[in-house]
């Protein structure tokens, strides 16, 4: 191997870092534009305890285990009855599924409130898309042959939550199943 020892002009060694800087601000760039952006979007976990809360005779929800998240279900009055019968109720204007995060975990009194407190702090709230169906299959609980209360089992059908571009889907969702003893 030869070795040409020959000391370069400073103003071709200007050039030569001025061409990487070049090549490296283009790279930096490119990798920068097309970074994956989510937005503000909090992906939903849905993964929820099996606990159905109640407030009231109209709302139920559903937290998961931090109690950050809920599902919260308002209904009509007739929705959670003593008659064994299956239901099913069309979202609407006043039969709701609403998904909510928030900033810290929430009391179990929180949605038993008229007004609902200011903190913890919502961070996202999603609405369900009208064209999902809550479904109610309501039986008797019965011990010794005598009946002690009624399970309702809640599901809901073509669950959709959009937000902007983002939307999440499900075709059957488990809301759970809520026991009212005698």
């Amino acid at each position: 191997m030869v070795s040409i020892n020959v000391e370069l002009p400073k103003t071709v060694i200007f050039a030569l870092k001025l061409l990487l800087m070049k090549k490296l601000l283009i790279l930096f760039l490119a990798f920068t534009l097309n970074a994956c952006n989510d937005g503000d979007f909090d992906i939903p976990d849905f993964e929820f305890t099996e606990e159905v809360n109640m407030c009231g005779e109209f709302v139920l929800y559903i937290s998961n285990t931090k109690s950050t998240e809920v599902m919260v279900l308002t209904l009509p009055p007739t929705a959670i009855d003593t008659i064994v019968q299956v239901q099913e109720l069309p979202i609407s204007a006043t039969v709701t599924a609403t998904y909510r995060i928030f900033d810290k975990g929430i009391t179990k009194n929180y949605f038993c409130q008229d007004i609902p407190p200011l903190e913890p702090k919502i961070l996202k709230e999603l609405n369900a898309d009208e064209r999902g169906i809550i479904n109610i299959t309501t039986t008797e609980i019965l011990k010794d042959s005598l009946r002690t209360g009624y399970s309702h089992k809640i599901t809901i059908s073509e669950l959709l939550f959009k937000d902007g571009e983002e939307r999440t889907y499900y075709e059957n969702f488990n809301f759970g199943t809520l026991e009212i003893k005698n």
